[in-house]
């Protein structure tokens, strides 16, 4: 199972474009950038208490987009299928997986 990070960073991957500019920003900074919420909030001038509040808020909004929109769940089954799939060393299989692989 993922820990809380991994999860995070790959809701931010698949909903971070629904995000404002300023959501995306602070989340990238956090995320990505692996930045404290203490350097963020020196960057933007803004209270650390600012950053939580913006950074939980974010997070709940992308767990809304999944919870609804199931695009890491169903990624997540796919690729298990694809797996499934590969183990069984058929060719005709295979050729559909690769297909199916360049499409994700």
């Amino acid at each position: 199972m993922q820990n809380n990070r991994e999860y995070n960073i790959k809701l931010f991957d698949y909903y971070g474009d629904l995000l404002t500019d300023h959501q995306i920003e602070i989340l990238n900074d956090y995320l990505n950038e692996d930045l404290s919420m203490n350097e963020i909030s020196e960057n933007y001038n803004i209270s650390k208490s600012a950053v939580q509040d913006l950074i939980k808020r974010t997070m709940n909004q992308l767990n809304n987009y999944e919870n609804k929109l199931k695009l890491i769940e169903n990624d997540s089954k796919l690729d298990n299928i694809l797996v499934s799939m590969a183990n069984e060393n058929n060719a005709l299989l295979n050729k559909y997986i690769k297909k199916i692989q360049k499409i994700k």
